[in-house]
């Protein structure tokens, strides 16, 4: 009696149909998620300020604008949100607090990763230590937000590229803003020649003096904001958008279907 051992055309199409939809589920999943982190720069607010939360937004929704006219597939990811009522609508979610110092995210930062798990973060953080502490000493707090979420990519064992922002100007305190800013710069510099996935970014030189109350950008100064971000992070996004091309599972559908 002879036993066909090849696989019946009903199996054959039933395995390339598991294939087909696990590669499927792994693109309806593969949205590149971007964690926007910071203090008011980041969360939009002003001195004198009496909008509603709804209508905040700050660099996001500029930057949103000039990722959807990209196509690239993202989701804004954070624990807050705001900006529900600006038209056009756009992704409100981000993790931006008010008076923060770079200490107080650097003690919260891997909580909020826990939460929401981002491929990138823009992090723009720093000014509101011109009013306490040294530059070196908000550096050295800002270097403890990387190495919180260096542990979070050890301990979770996953991959978070940081677009680290040189903080716009301060117009009671240039000096401060530029020593920061070139502490900072050394300091990401060093990060990335020991291997740490980190991207610096001039705000400083971006949004100049385009601000609405000498600490906080004007809408056209959060527009610059924006630019700078998309420069910055569309290499990232191109090397991320071709990580998730499926295009080699068609071979093996054709060899399944027609060994």
């Amino acid at each position: 009696m002879h036993i066909n051992h090849k696989p019946s055309i009903l199996i054959k199409y039933l395995i390339a149909f598991v294939f087909f939809s696990l590669s499927l589920s792994s693109v309806l999943q593969a949205q590149i998620k971007i964690m926007p982190l910071g203090d008011s720069i980041t969360w939009d607010w002003y001195y004198g300020d009496g909008r509603p939360d709804s209508m905040r937004h700050g660099y996001r929704n500029h930057l949103w604008y000039k990722l959807q006219d990209a196509n690239y597939d993202v989701d804004f990811v954070g624990s807050l949100n705001n900006g529900g009522a600006i038209s056009p609508s756009f992704d409100g979610d981000n993790e931006g607090y008010t008076g923060h110092f770079c200490h107080q995210i650097a003690s919260s930062v891997y909580g909020y990763l826990v939460t929401n798990t981002p491929d990138i973060i823009l992090l723009h953080i720093g000014t509101n230590g011109s009013a306490a502490f040294s530059p070196s000493k908000s550096v050295a707090d800002a270097e403890n937000i990387l190495n919180e979420i260096d542990r979070f990519e050890r301990d979770k064992k996953v991959k978070i590229t940081v677009i680290l922002a040189q903080i716009i100007n301060l117009q009671k305190n240039p000096s401060w803003i530029n020593s920061y800013n070139s502490q900072l710069a050394n300091m990401t510099q060093n990060r990335i020649n020991n291997g740490d996935d980190i991207i610096l970014v001039n705000m400083q030189s971006a949004v100049g003096w385009d601000m609405i109350d000498g600490i906080h950008p004007t809408n056209s100064g959060y527009q610059k904001m924006a630019t700078a971000w998309f420069n910055k992070m569309k290499p990232v996004l191109d090397n991320l958008s071709k990580a998730d091309d499926y295009s080699y599972l068609i071979p093996i559908y054709s060899l399944i279907l027609n060994p």
